[in-house]
């Protein structure tokens, strides 16, 4: 019986997102796709460890105009992996002030490697994207600091009087300086915050999840525990699905936690792993982002998955963070893979917006970035990339439909 495991993205990539609203449309194109047949899901919680839990969301089929029964047809099942808290936890107990510092130090560190990346357009082709990102997410982090020193705009003249008197006339001048030019930044972080749509939440998100996904690559926060919960769903679905062949379907950062598992450091993929996951679904994958700014991360990969696997990606060439796995930002077939040829994914293209240049107005909207909320919208019913992912695992007979 196929089986499925949601991975979701982190921080604003999931916004827009569920494996409710995720199985839902699957539900949808599966109507699209026959006829005489309805489809319907019900939602069941699970918990596979003692503390840790997962939405099991199945799609049943039964002939249209009969009522719904016991003996209708469990075609396809969706579990949810959860991770964002595990992640997150550290830094959302950080107040808002470290959390932009932390942004902060985290941009000046990786700007070097951004700046190289305008020059070496066959190492990373969205070089020109991610500048602008991380150009933006400087000042605005920049903009946020500076203003801090504004609150010295509070001690007056007087005071300022009684501070020279009883500390160094040039630390009296420093701080005297840092009060005037803070309150010469507050109209430019006015301004960010009129044109930049949602900037003041923005902010806090993004550096949520960058900081977060920083300590994971580079540190490995988080990521024995993380890959531990994996595992034991999966042990929970092979013991009580009959006969299961799991599916991975991953969106952003998802798609790293299906990586890492699939294709560990060190020890090989835990036997459950090899033994009952054969499809890789990845949307919006920022493997040559993380590739490009953390360039040793997918070395030294254990590929006992290559040979084992089908990888289905479906990316925007508008989206500043996917890959296409390939040494141009066109569409086309996917030219290598995480382990080099062997397991080259599917590539599924997916545009909603017509293409364009990089300009002033794509800059202040942060359309790059936001467009990689754009595989689907809020609605269950809206048009999606599942179309896509639900027409090639047909034709790749990944299931089977009674008609």
């Amino acid at each position: 019986m196929p089986t499925a495991i949601y991975i979701a993205g982190l921080g604003q990539s999931t916004n827009k997102e569920s494996v409710e609203k995720y199985a839902a449309r699957y539900s949808k194109e599966l109507e699209y796709s026959t006829s005489g047949i309805n489809y319907y899901t019900k939602v069941e919680k699970i918990y596979y460890n003692d503390d840790q839990s997962s939405l099991a969301v199945k799609i049943y089929q039964h002939p249209k105009g009969e009522q719904k029964s016991d003996k209708d047809t469990l075609l396809y099942t969706f579990y949810d992996f959860e991770y964002n808290e595990l992640l997150n936890q550290k830094f959302q107990n950080k107040n808002l002030f470290l959390k932009n510092i932390a942004l902060l130090l985290l941009v000046i560190r990786k700007l070097p490697r951004v700046i190289m990346s305008l020059s070496n357009k066959t190492a990373y082709t969205k070089g020109s994207q991610t500048f602008y990102m991380f150009i933006l997410f400087l000042i605005m982090a920049l903009a946020i600091v500076l203003v801090i020193p504004s609150l010295l705009g509070f001690v007056g003249g007087t005071n300022l009087s009684y501070i020279k008197n009883n500390l160094n006339t040039n630390l009296v001048d420093m701080l005297r300086y840092l009060r005037d030019f803070s309150l010469k930044m507050l109209p430019i972080t006015s301004l960010l915050i009129i044109f930049i749509p949602e900037s003041s939440t923005l902010l806090t998100k993004v550096a949520a999840e960058f900081s977060t996904i920083d300590n994971y690559i580079q540190y490995g926060e988080q990521a024995q525990i993380i890959q531990g919960n994996l595992d034991a769903l999966i042990e929970y679905i092979v013991e009580n699905e009959e006969n299961p062949t799991i599916h991975l379907h991953t969106y952003s950062f998802g798609s790293v936690i299906a990586l890492d598992a699939l294709f560990p450091i060190g020890n090989e993929p835990s036997a459950n792993i090899q033994n009952n996951i054969n499809l890789l679904i990845t949307v919006g994958a920022p493997y040559e982002f993380i590739n490009n700014y953390y360039p040793k991360f997918y070395k030294k990969r254990i590929n006992k998955m290559s040979e084992k696997i089908e990888w289905i990606n479906v990316y925007s060439t508008m989206d500043a963070f996917a890959s296409n796995f390939r040494n141009d930002n066109k569409v086309g077939e996917a030219k290598y893979g995480i382990m080099g040829r062997k397991e080259v994914p599917i590539n599924l293209n997916y545009e909603i917006a017509r293409r364009e240049k990089y300009n002033l107005f794509s800059f202040l909207t942060l359309k790059h970035i936001t467009m990689h909320q754009s595989y689907w919208d809020d609605s269950k019913s809206g048009q999606s990339c599942t179309r896509l992912i639900f027409n090639k695992m047909k034709e790749l007979n990944y299931f089977s439909i009674t008609t």
